[in-house]
């Protein structure tokens, strides 16, 4: 949490942060510290055990203002970066030339001397450049190995990041439950599905899928699954939308939207219209069971090692192979089976710590949150893989939507 700043800046050595950015939009790093969405520059300085200051433009700064996280703020033109931009650079030179002088004064005002890290995301060259001329001009710049102070932060959600993936969960479940009732209420016709007059396609149920999701307020930046037959044997297969929605295959639908706020969600949910075949069954019962495994055994303590161990052998005493023949050094890879790790964190990105795998060795911590996501896929057949989004807390887990795992729709 952003509580956890200090502490994390005092076990680096750390004596300021500094956090900036063209815009919030793909930088994570800037959107947590400064509690919202800014579309021009910012700049976010915390000393030690000092308020931080937040440094963005004339447009900006009530939003800002409004989002309660930071109290000191400034702009800018406040700071006179107009007139070091005129005095080291034109103003299409400044990135290179006048930003990092302007930058080395606001850290001389917070007089700090001691180590900094900078954080945010920018173009790598001109991170290289920017951190380059800062020790030039005397800033003790000092890099991190993974997990930085932002990644170590981020890590806990706060109770205000709680209830905005909570609600976030909330629409997304919405959104799937339009789905599963789309494809209940389809007509069928020898074993095909009809959206109207229309055959029904990949390509057309996504369409509506969008449709809802923007009702929602929701974003897809990086597009949706939705995979019908072999194409869900892949498990990032995003579905041909060709593909006709026929009766008995299996359909795996991986939805994880981002709210105007920049939190994620991710939840995905396998099933087939009408009656599946044993195989489909087999494999459905064999996930669900690692799901539910995984589910009742997570808590505050344990690790993603631990975890993922039970869900492997969930699945394998179900006749499946797993990813532990990787990590044993009995195989290279697996062509069928449970071929992924269980789980991720979920919160301004779709990717972050913790994860649940076998390099996790980290225990759990109150407040994470976390995808539990086992998945079993065959090869020219197709794959189940069932996700939810859960809160880690003292005694199990908080799930954060709420949607019903069937495999038949019938």
């Amino acid at each position: 949490m952003l509580t956890d700043l200090d502490e994390e800046m005092r076990s680096r050595g750390l004596q300021a942060i500094v956090v900036l950015g063209d815009t919030t939009l793909s930088n994570p790093s800037l959107r947590y510290v400064i509690g919202c969405n800014i579309a021009r520059d910012g700049i976010y300085v915390k000393k030690f055990r000092r308020d931080p200051l937040l440094v963005t433009s004339n447009l900006d700064i009530g939003t800002a203002r409004r989002s309660g996280i930071v109290r000191r703020m400034t702009t800018f033109t406040e700071l006179g970066f107009e007139k070091i931009a005129a005095k080291f650079g034109s103003s299409n030179a400044y990135p290179a030339k006048a930003y990092p002088h302007f930058l080395t004064s606001i850290l001389r005002k917070e007089q700090i001397t001691g180590k900094v890290g900078i954080y945010g995301r920018n173009d790598l060259s001109a991170g290289i450049q920017l951190t380059d001329e800062l020790r030039r001009l005397g800033i003790k710049v000092s890099g991190e190995t993974s997990p930085t102070v932002l990644e170590s932060a981020r890590e806990t959600k706060s109770p205000r990041e709680i209830q905005e993936l909570r609600r976030v969960g909330a629409r997304t479940s919405e959104v799937a439950k339009s789905v599963v009732e789309t494809l209940r209420n389809m007509n069928r016709k020898r074993g095909r599905l009809h959206l109207g007059k229309e055959l029904a396609t990949i390509g057309m149920l996504k369409k509506r899928i969008s449709q809802r999701l923007a009702a929602e307020n929701l974003m897809t930046p990086e597009g949706t699954i939705l995979a019908i037959g072999a194409s869900g044997a892949d498990p990032h297969n995003a579905g041909n939308p060709h593909d006709r929605i026929r009766v008995g295959r299996l359909i795996v639908f991986d939805i994880f939207p981002q709210a105007e706020t920049g939190y994620w969600f991710d939840l995905t949910r396998s099933f087939v219209v009408g009656r599946a075949d044993r195989k489909a069954k087999e494999m459905f019962e064999a996930v669900l069971e690692a799901q539910n495994h995984s589910l009742d055994f997570l808590r505050e303590g344990v690790t993603g090692e631990e975890v993922m161990s039970r869900a492997c052998h969930a699945i394998e005493q179900r006749g499946f192979r797993t990813v532990r023949e990787i990590y044993e050094g009995k195989s290279r890879g697996i062509q069928s089976g449970f071929s992924h790790s269980l789980g991720h964190g979920v919160g301004l990105t779709i990717g972050e710590r913790p994860y649940l795998s076998f390099l996790s060795r980290t225990p759990l911590r109150a407040g994470h949150v976390v995808t539990v996501e086992p998945g079993v896929y065959l090869p020219r057949y197709g794959g189940v893989r069932i996700e939810d989004t859960v809160l880690i807390t003292s005694r199990g887990v908080d799930n954060l939507a709420n949607l019903d795992k069937e495999l038949e729709i019938t």
